[in-house]
């Protein structure tokens, strides 16, 4: 019986990524004011280099990120998932606008259409060999 070599980090970064291009939902992260985290079930778009999400100024993930624009988001699907972590900017009105192409909603969400970005900076990933390509 033969074994496969390991793949190098960077195959399995490459891995994660592709794993997060072809998802939408993950558990987005930051920190509450008294340390402890608030997680939120969100739609995203990764385009390979930065996440995005659509939100509105007043909530919660957006009044964490003025004061701690450390975030993570998680995604997983069965066994397979991966983590990445980065730092947040906020962007609003034309700014937003740019990057996102058109018109900027914040859906149901309280507020000014806000953008959440962050380009990932750390990645943890569980059982992706095998699992884009």
């Amino acid at each position: 019986m033969t074994t496969q070599p390991r793949k190098t980090y960077e195959e399995m970064r490459a891995l994660a990524d592709e794993f997060l291009k072809e998802r939408r939902l993950g558990i987005f992260a930051t920190g509450r004011r008294d340390g402890s985290p608030q997680l939120t079930v969100l739609a995203y778009r990764f385009d390979g280099k930065e996440v995005v999400i659509n939100t509105g100024s007043e909530t919660a993930k957006v009044k964490n990120i003025r004061k701690r624009p450390r975030v993570s988001l998680a995604v997983s699907d069965g066994p397979r998932c991966v983590v990445v972590y980065g730092e947040a900017r906020l962007l609003h009105g034309a700014a937003a606008e740019v990057l996102a192409g058109g018109p900027v909603s914040s859906g149901r969400q309280g507020g000014a259409p806000t953008l959440i970005v962050f380009t990932p900076e750390t990645y943890r990933w569980a059982r992706l060999e095998g699992c884009c390509r």
